[in-house]
């Protein structure tokens, strides 16, 4: 089926195996547009040579367990009876909780919760989507337990029965990814969204008699993608792969310091904002050192970090400037990467990747200061999202050269910066090291590529 596989790229058909061959010879202007713009090591080393590969992991497919689904569906939509029951006992009366109008009616004309904080929708109606009910949580008990009910309702609607019912007859599961849906570069996955599967959440002990959910549903479902009979499923996950590609680009010496010398960058950020040894650091200044972190990759200001976090406005705004104040490099990189965009209309990655930046010299300020912030992102994210490409391309030749791919050695997933292979118990231990080491020499950083593995049965058990 190879021949038949068709990349997109501007909008036109090309032809994978004859990169330099478009389909319609009409349209040989794009190859010299390509090289005008430098996107032809793109187009013929990473994403052709890439959809041959996913199109075999969309025939591989992942198996799941038929058995454990039915149960978990039943179990599912008992709790989601049984959550209903409870709320409309707090809220009162019966009511489509799936109604954002009949919910809001029901949260703030009827039980005339306080909404102060909470916007109005185009219709006036106050917002009930999830940060409006996070507000308002603890101003009534039956807020909390919407939030549950909706959670467990999507999971019910949007995994277990859909996977349910898209396993094939051999019980795998076959989602199609896409190369070119996403402006950074990343692969999205639909039919089903495969890259979307819940984290588990550690419920703990079960909570029946709120109402509320009596089983961790996010880890219920990763245990419901098995391996086969003989085989072990391996996960690899570029460990902060961002913020090593944002020490890079940024040539900030005090993080690339950090990552050479293996310390826990969060703890660091959180020594330096703090001011204080890094011994010294609790988990709670780790854990705003960490959002702090992974706000700055997207250039989350101080509103966004004040409610990530927490935090006051003010000690939102402090936090910022003494993080750049510490990591200078990586405030001048964003300072040259925006002015760089506003001058040429758009930003580009280390592989010569382009995101078109319609509305960076926009008037229109929120417009603009969004475009900032895609500039300021791209750069980072489809750099991350190149490089796991390039790993997925240099594992498949390696072990199609030995003639184990497929055969004995599958790559079922791409879930942002983690790979999921399929592994032959037979060969499990000499193979998690060989795939290990050529996700980390993917790519030529500044820092060492790290990739942290777990190996197992099922996918909650890695």
């Amino acid at each position: 089926m190879s021949s038949e596989i068709k990349v997109q790229i501007a909008g036109w058909l090309l032809d994978p195996d004859h990169p330099k061959r478009f389909l319609d010879s009409s349209l040989a202007v794009l190859e010299s547009e390509l090289k005008k713009q430098g996107l032809e090591k793109i187009y013929s080393e990473i994403e052709l040579p890439l959809a041959k590969i996913l199109e075999e992991i969309h025939q591989v497919g992942i198996k799941v367990d038929l058995d454990f689904l039915k149960k978990l569906s039943i179990k599912a939509a008992k709790e989601l009876e049984q959550m209903t029951k409870r709320i409309y006992e707090l809220a009162g009366t019966p009511f489509n909780l799936n109604s954002p109008k009949q919910l809001s009616e029901v949260l703030y004309e009827k039980l005339k919760i306080d909404f102060k904080g909470v916007p109005k929708t185009k219709t006036g109606l106050r917002t009930t989507d999830a940060e409006a009910l996070e507000t308002i949580k603890a101003r009534h008990p039956v807020v909390a337990l919407i939030l549950d009910y909706r959670e467990l309702f999507k999971i019910y609607s949007t995994y277990i029965e859909p996977l349910r019912n898209l396993a094939g007859p051999d019980g795998r599961v076959r989602t199609t990814f896409l190369q070119t849906n996403t402006a950074t570069g990343r692969l999205s996955s639909q039919n089903p969204n495969l890259q979307n599967i819940p984290a588990p959440k550690g419920r703990g002990s079960p909570r029946s008699e709120s109402g509320r959910p009596t089983i961790d549903y996010g880890e219920a479902i990763r245990k419901a993608f098995i391996a086969e009979k003989g085989f072990s499923l391996g996960a690899f996950d570029y460990s902060q792969i961002e913020l090593r590609v944002l020490a890079s680009v940024s040539d900030d010496e005090r993080m690339i310091d950090a990552f050479k010398k293996g310390l826990d960058i969060h703890a660091l950020t959180a020594s330096n904002v703090y001011n204080v040894d890094i011994s010294k650091v609790t988990p709670e200044m780790r854990r705003f050192a960490k959002t702090l972190n992974f706000g700055v990759v997207y250039g989350m200001g101080s509103d966004s970090f004040a409610r990530s976090s927490g935090l006051s406005r003010e000690e939102a705004q402090t936090f910022i400037a003494e993080y750049f104040n510490d990591f200078n490099g990586v405030r001048q990189w964003q300072e040259k990467t925006i002015q760089a965009a506003r001058d040429f209309g758009y930003v580009e990655n280390l592989n010569g990747r382009r995101r078109i930046l319609e509305n960076i010299n926009f008037s229109n300020r929120r417009l603009a200061a969004e475009a900032e912030r895609m500039a300021i992102n791209m750069p980072i994210q489809s750099l991350a999202a190149d490089i796991i490409k390039m790993a997925m391309i240099k594992i498949a030749r390696i072990f199609k050269d030995q003639g184990l791919w497929l055969k004995k050695v599958r790559m079922l997933l791409s879930i942002h910066d983690e790979l999921l292979f399929e592994i032959s118990d037979d060969i499990l231990k000499e193979t998690i090291p060989l795939i290990e080491k050529e996700m980390e020499s993917a790519y030529r950083l500044k820092v060492p590529l790290k990739v942290d593995l777990a190996y197992g049965k099922n996918w909650a058990e890695l």
